[in-house]
């Protein structure tokens, strides 16, 4: 904006000698820029060539500069230089003729010239103080928060969510389905920024609720609960109190669980109807949703269990639904990896003193030539801004039809390691989810058995999920030397031996 307002303000105010000169300015600046670039590229392509004789030619006792504008004979970039060298005579010729008649915009041009240099230090300077003032903060989180952080704050600690359904193989232009996909949703999360989906029940477990204790040969209707003797929001908010015990444990043996509702509702259906995502969920409007089976707010219980402080984070998505005199119960759970060096940190925070702040301005005021390649960005600030000035602050409760709103990326999760490649922390993560999971299944065995419900066949159930590492976990779906059908064989070649097919990392079926 200061290098914008360097050129415009001048020639709005009639000052059009001072304008000019200051393009010629910037304008050197940024084919001096161009001349190091070209420079580097230059010696990327004849360091082989160079590397075969000794020395550094003809120029190796000129200055920089000279060396940067007058290149070795046989360079293959000459005639960029030249163009570059009839560049810079230009403006510098026109420059100092504009300069020489019009000495009182000369001397405008000066101290603008002054007031650019005294930014880019200034800019400089605050940046590394911010830093510093980051490094010994207790917390990051503002004291005072802006009327658009104070949206993003109520959004981010709302109960609703809304994701993204895949695109219809329409949309995506494909001719062909993927039948290999195993999997409930699809290829990919549709929950945005919870990370990657690696585990789920697979299909969901459902359960009859009957009467314990009776003939098994008994018709379906003498032994079946004609009216449930619970409702959906009883076993949850159980369940719920029974994994927030986790984090009351003594401090060796804690697991840092956080347990949330969680109501996931479709951009498609948002757009269409607005009244799907309220401003506030109470109490009494939870449970009603809860116990609404088939509606288009979808409930999850959400458990995220955090370590290393948030560097890794387990997440288990569970839904209860009671329907059909059967009960319903699905899980998927997600993980979060470990972000990358780069995105760690936004500078060397490393150097914090008086020094280093020094340092960053005179930094920021070397970067001077990016900054006017880049200034052309101010211009989309402004449009930014306008929009801002007229739109309301929360677009997403704003009655707009068939404008989807549904979160398209999540920075921490595109910065995460991928699933396949962690290593020791694995285990640990798959740990976590296992015992969350396990307190789960247990907690509704028990919730279960004192409802008068047969937990018989749930007993069973949940021993395969605990047990089975083959189904549920995504990347251990493997199949091989597999005959469906009747008197179907699998045949394979005589010099693989009769164990290969088991010789897949996590066991294969």
């Amino acid at each position: 904006m200061a290098l914008l307002g360097a050129v415009v303000t001048p020639a709005l105010a009639g000052a059009v000698p001072t304008t000019i000169l200051i393009v010629c300015v910037l304008a050197m600046l940024r084919l001096l820029r161009i001349a190091m670039l070209i420079r580097e590229v230059d010696r990327e392509a004849s360091s082989k060539r160079e590397s075969k004789r000794r020395g550094l030619g003809p120029l190796r006792d000129q200055g920089y500069l000279v060396r940067l504008f007058l290149p070795r004979r046989y360079s293959a970039l000459t005639p960029s230089y030249k163009r570059l060298r009839v560049a810079m005579l230009s403006l510098l010729v026109t420059s100092l003729t504009v300069a020489l008649a019009n000495p009182g915009d000369a001397r405008a041009a000066v101290y603008l010239a002054a007031g650019m240099t005294l930014m880019c230090l200034l800019v400089g300077a605050a940046r590394q103080l911010m830093l510093n003032q980051i490094l010994r903060a207790q917390t990051l989180r503002p004291t005072r928060l802006s009327s658009r952080q104070r949206v993003a704050d109520v959004q981010q600690r709302h109960v609703c969510a809304v994701y993204r359904r895949p695109r219809h193989r329409e949309d995506k232009g494909e001719d062909q389905d993927d039948l290999t996909a195993f999997t409930l949703f699809g290829d990919e999360s549709p929950f945005i920024g919870a990370g990657e989906l690696v585990y789920q029940w697979n299909p969901p477990m459902s359960i009859q609720l009957l009467r314990p204790n009776t003939d098994d040969e008994a018709p379906l209707h003498e032994r079946e609960h004609l009216i449930p003797p619970f409702q959906t929001h009883e076993l949850v908010d159980h369940l719920r109190e029974a994994v927030q015990l986790l984090d009351t444990d003594s401090q060796d043996v804690r697991l840092p669980v956080q347990v949330r509702d969680r109501v996931y509702v479709a951009e498609t259906d948002v757009a269409a109807d607005h009244s799907l995502l309220p401003h506030a969920l109470d109490e009494a409007s939870l449970r009603t949703l809860i116990n609404a089976p088939g509606s288009k707010q979808h409930h999850f219980l959400e458990f995220t269990a955090p370590t290393e402080g948030s560097e890794y984070v387990a997440t288990v998505l569970l839904h209860v639904s009671l329907q059909g005199r059967t009960l319903s119960l699905s899980t998927a759970a997600c993980a979060l990896a470990h972000t990358p060096r780069s995105f760690q940190r936004s500078e060397e925070f490393g150097h914090h003193g008086a020094l280093a702040v020094v340092w960053a301005a005179l930094r920021e005021l070397a970067a001077l030539p990016l900054e006017i390649q880049e200034s052309w960005r101010a211009l989309r600030y402004l449009f930014a801004l306008s929009k801002a000035a007229v739109l309301p602050r929360d677009l997403t409760v704003a009655p707009i039809r068939n404008v989807l709103i549904g979160s398209r990326v999540s920075i921490r999760e595109e910065s995460s390691q991928d699933w396949s490649k962690i290593q020791l922390e694995k285990s640990d993560i798959l740990g976590q989810m296992k015992t969350i999971e396990q307190r789960l299944l247990r907690a509704t065995s028990d919730f279960l058995y004192s409802r008068d419900v047969d937990i018989s066949e749930f007993t069973n159930r949940a021993l395969n999920i605990i047990n089975s590492g083959i189904f549920n976990f995504g990347d251990n779906n493997n199949f091989s030397h597999n005959a469906v059908g009747d008197a179907a064989q699998v045949s394979a070649p005589a010099t693989q031996p009769a164990s290969s097919s088991n010789s897949s990392s996590g066991g294969s079926k």
